[in-house]
């Protein structure tokens, strides 16, 4: 699934990342690992992101509550975890005082980014129907039919 990540989206993400003290970026869908930004192995962010599943359904138990975002401080380091339909955004951070900044900044990627992620796990037949070919004669043009080589003197 990683490997199908649009560009646009891993930039956006890199952007998200880049926005204050970030030391890291992970981006999920339902328990499965979309984009891994974070200084880890991949095992170890699977991992993460089934314990954080598991903690939001284990403080959501019951139907009292719906947990939308966890904030854990650290001695060194502090983890944003914000959830959004299927999606899960973790951000790993070294300052306490951004924490607000980095969630509002997190809601809004993870809002801006549900059409792209939509359209990406799910397909659409015509996706791509209405685009032009690049060539659309079958002549070729000159320059596949020749290659002009410069050789050094």
């Amino acid at each position: 699934m990683a490997a199908k990540i649009t560009p646009s989206l891993r930039a956006a993400l890199e952007r998200l990342k880049h926005g204050g003290a970030v030391n890291g970026a992970l981006l999920g869908w339902r328990r499965q690992v979309l984009i891994n930004l974070l200084p880890y192995e991949e095992f170890r962010t699977e991992r993460l992101l089934h314990t954080l599943h598991d903690a939001r359904d284990h403080f959501a138990s019951g139907d009292e509550r719906h947990v939308q975002t966890f904030w854990f401080g650290y001695d060194t380091c502090h983890v944003l975890v914000c959830f959004r339909q299927e999606c899960t955004l973790v951000l790993i951070h070294t300052r306490a005082e951004e924490g607000d900044f980095l969630k509002r900044a997190a809601e809004t990627f993870l809002e801006d980014s549900q059409l792209l992620l939509d359209s990406l796990l799910h397909p659409s037949p015509d996706d791509g129907g209405e685009t032009q070919p690049l060539n659309p004669s079958a002549d070729p043009t000159y320059s596949d039919e020749h290659t002009n080589f410069i050789g050094r003197p």
